[in-house]
């Protein structure tokens, strides 16, 4: 998808889920894209966290509901696309992967920092996980991570005091990457 407007988000469709799974209540999910480009517009306030945590109900008896990878997927792409127009910069294009998420898009992203009275990740690890994740793209090597390395990765809670990064935004640029990193050809 090229750039995403708010009008693209409020127009998304998602296919159906594989007969015998329910899928997610297509009419939340509409209404949630809704409330998405408003945000996008600046007349909501969602933020990654609030994406990332969001819940569906199965769609109504008798009825298919979206398929859940689709939504998913959507839902990390417009997380990360939040995060880069709340900090002012450029989207991330999508794409083939070196399109999608750059070396050079990874040295910026920027977390936020956890709710307060709430628990983050160190940001010190999360830094050195980008740092590796960085040479990976500006690498392409096969000694770089892959996508089971992602799913893998488990950070620390901050110690008291110490610089955190809010683990939902984190755990969604996780799932993104992984699911990005699935996609690039083996070596």
């Amino acid at each position: 998808m090229a750039r995403v407007t708010p009008e693209d988000v409020r127009r998304k469709r998602f296919g159906h889920a594989p007969f015998g799974h329910h899928g997610y209540h297509p009419a939340q999910v509409d209404a949630f894209c809704v409330r998405i480009a408003e945000t996008m517009s600046g007349r909501d306030h969602l933020t990654a966290a609030d994406i990332r945590l969001v819940e569906f109900d199965a769609p109504p008896r008798g009825q298919r509901g979206y398929d859940i990878e689709q939504v998913d997927d959507f839902l990390d792409q417009v997380c990360t696309e939040l995060e880069f127009l709340r900090r002012g910069r450029g989207r991330v294009p999508s794409g083939r992967f070196a399109d999608v998420l750059t070396h050079d898009d990874v040295l910026r992203i920027r977390f936020s920092a956890p709710p307060h009275g709430l628990s983050g990740y160190a940001a010190e690890e999360v830094g050195a996980f980008l740092d590796r994740l960085a040479a990976t793209l500006a690498h392409h090597s096969p000694n770089g991570l892959t996508a089971e390395d992602v799913r893998q990765t488990a950070f620390h809670t901050a110690a008291a005091g110490m610089p955190a990064y809010h683990r939902d935004e984190v755990d969604a640029f996780l799932d993104l990457v992984a699911h990005q990193l699935e996609k690039l050809p083996q070596h």
